[in-house]
């Protein structure tokens, strides 16, 4: 088992048990989908090999990588003004 380093500061991620708060995400998807489907224990193993593959893509790639991501496929939901729509790609002066 792999060390976990302990925040030391403010700036640090939430770490929640073993994960941090944005690795938690999909292991709670994935159990609370196996609750739904009454096939928990396969679920909770599918949850910790997904929690796996999205740390090895999180730790290749720069921090907020994926907020990014998510932005650029259109799936963040926000009503701010200075956000702009993702769908445009150029913007004219």
């Amino acid at each position: 088992m792999e060390a976990i380093a302990i925040p030391k500061s403010i700036d640090d991620p939430i770490h929640i048990l073993l994960w941090s708060a944005d690795e938690i995400v999909p292991f709670m998807v994935c159990m609370l989908t196996g609750m739904l489907i009454d096939h928990f224990i396969p679920a909770l193993a599918i949850g910790v090999i997904v929690v796996k593959c999205y740390r090895r893509f999180r730790d290749n790639r720069p921090d907020g990588y994926t907020l990014h991501a998510v932005y650029w496929l259109g799936l963040l939901p926000s009503k701010a003004i200075t956000i702009p729509n993702p769908f445009i790609r150029r913007f004219y002066p």
